[in-house]
């Protein structure tokens, strides 16, 4: 099970060699299992389905996915797991740039994940942000909690 802690570190260890998939004709779709990317000591953490599809531009993944999440509730303050679902959708670009050189504005260079020089990318990283950015703003353990128990001094 992941925690808040732990995602704010890198807890998925997934790299991915997409070098087939650029060598193939642009459209072409590779569809890969979260949970058969995992190492055996991750397993249960993260499930889902991600499909990566070769454009001209790169490389674009979609997808969904599970993972439990310890977090903690923000009433009574009590850790409790929650099933977070979360949505990929993102594109990726093979060097610093590329877009750029294509006519293409808008995208950011800096802190991008990308696909590296030996033609993998970093998708732990891509997951673990999906992940962070699908948790709840107001966590609640249940939505009838009551809350801290108010602290009356004795007089």
């Amino acid at each position: 099970m992941l925690s808040v802690e732990s995602l704010s570190a890198s807890p998925l260890d997934i790299r991915l060699n997409v070098s087939t998939l650029l060598q193939q004709p642009v459209g072409t779709d590779m569809v890969c299992h979260i949970e058969d990317l995992l190492s055996s000591d991750q397993q249960g953490l993260v499930s889902g389905t991600i499909t990566f599809t070769h454009t001209s531009r790169g490389v674009t993944l979609s997808g969904d996915g599970d993972a439990d999440v310890t977090i903690e509730c923000i009433r009574c303050l009590d850790s409790y797991c929650q099933r977070v679902h979360f949505i990929i959708e993102e594109e990726l670009h093979p060097e610093p740039g590329f877009a750029h050189r294509r006519g293409t504005d808008g995208f950011e260079e800096c802190g991008e994940v990308r696909i590296q020089p030996d033609h993998t990318l970093d998708l732990g990283e891509i997951i673990r942000q999906y992940i962070v950015l699908h948790l709840p703003v107001k966590p609640l353990c249940r939505t009838d909690c009551p809350g801290l128990e108010e602290m009356h001094p004795d007089v």
